[in-house]
Formats: C-alpha cells, sequence, structure tokens
C-alpha cells in the first residue's frame, strides 16, 4: 500500500452507489487514523462514517485500508 497525496488524488468512488464512502487510512496533523471520504459532501467524516470530521484539505495524505491476514486455517 501506498501513501496518496491529498493534493495528487482522492479516494475513488464506489462504483454504483448513491451515498459513496470510502473508510480510509489517513494522515491528519501528523497522526494517523482512520476516516471515511464522503464524496457526496467533499469531506472526511469519521470512522463509523457518520458525523462531518474534517475539512478535505485538513488530510495530508491518505491510502485504502488494506485487506485483513488470512487466517492459519484458510
Amino acid at each position: 500500500m501506498k501513501w496518496n497525496k491529498i493534493s495528487e488524488r482522492l479516494p475513488e468512488r464506489v462504483p454504483n452507489v448513491r451515498y459513496s464512502q470510502v473508510p480510509c487510512i489517513v494522515v491528519r496533523g501528523g497522526c494517523v487514523e482512520m476516516l471515511v471520504f464522503n464524496h457526496e459532501h467533499n469531506c472526511w467524516d469519521d470512522s463509523t462514517g457518520d458525523d462531518y470530521e474534517c475539512d478535505i484539505n485538513s488530510v495530508q495524505y491518505w491510502m485504502d485500508i488494506p485487506e485483513p491476514p488470512k487466517s492459519e486455517k484458510e
């Protein structure tokens, strides 16, 4: 996974979804946290995808959330 600069690229809209929200790992104010990009309002929501959390430009970098590791039984 690589970090994306907000100034260069935003999370992609979820295809065929009316209200697109994309969970991401972000860097904001020197801290790493999980936020959700809200395409309808062009802002970042809290990690539950609800409530306006911060202005789009307060996040410097973002990346997609990686897939969890597979269990050893799989």
